[in-house]
């Protein structure tokens, strides 16, 4: 990592790590503004691992943009399978979910704002134990102190 007065430049590989269960977090930059700005990650979704159950922000948005691998994205009850090159915007209050789906792992980066709901990840990290289902009861209740509730269980595997 570089710094140049406040700009950050990292290399390939590099940002502040932290996991989702199976999956692995890099943030690659975080504004620190109060009520506006964004933050950056690159997500490396595993294979076979069901992502979170299908929620709604209320005070936040979300896009995702496909490097690596499929994503089954569901949105207001429609799934759509992403690829290499796929875009999804995600608006606030609108209900989502993801799982990757095919042989291999995906990646993406992902843009939140404002940025500090890049804290709500971290935290779910905290909660999502690497093998195993997560406590659904603490889940929801990290996603109630950001603003997002959970609007239908995720699906049995």
């Amino acid at each position: 990592m570089s710094s140049y007065g406040k700009a950050v430049v990292l290399g390939p590989g590099e940002g502040q790590e932290f996991t989702l269960g199976a999956d692995r977090v890099l943030i690659k930059g975080m504004t620190d503004h109060a009520g506006d700005g964004f933050s950056v990650v690159e997500y490396h979704g595993a294979t076979n691992n069901p992502g979170p159950p299908l929620h709604v922000h209320h005070t936040f948005e979300e896009c995702w943009f496909i490097l690596d691998g499929q994503v089954a994205f569901t949105v207001e009850g429609h799934v759509v399978r992403g690829h290499a090159g796929s875009f999804f915007l995600v608006p606030r209050g609108t209900a989502h979910t993801f799982e990757v789906v095919g042989p291999t792992p995906a990646r993406w980066v992902g843009i939140f704002s404002p940025g500090r709901y890049m804290r709500l990840l971290e935290e779910l990290g905290e909660v999502i134990p690497l093998d195993g289902p997560p406590d659904l009861a603490a889940v929801e209740a990290l996603f109630a102190r950001y603003d997002t509730e959970i609007v239908s269980a995720p699906a049995a595997s």
